[in-house]
């Protein structure tokens, strides 16, 4: 007696072997690590120019006091 195959309604896995909720999970994780890489940067440039100002101000004030 032959028995029917069974198939798993719960996870349908595509031809590589991954699922489609791990696909969807880990888009989901890239995405984040890309924001999450965005804000960081723009934190540090913000950081990086008022030392900036900082400096150009300092140096500035100095060479006007010299004259």
């Amino acid at each position: 007696m032959e028995e029917a195959p069974t198939s798993n309604n719960a996870m349908s896995t595509s031809n590589n072997g991954m699922s489609t909720s791990n696909k969807i999970n880990l888009s989901g994780l890239g995405v984040g690590a890309i924001v999450l890489t965005t804000v960081y940067t723009a934190v540090l440039a913000s950081q990086l120019m008022a030392t900036k100002h900082k400096v150009d101000y300092l140096y500035y004030k100095e060479l006007t006091q010299n004259k």
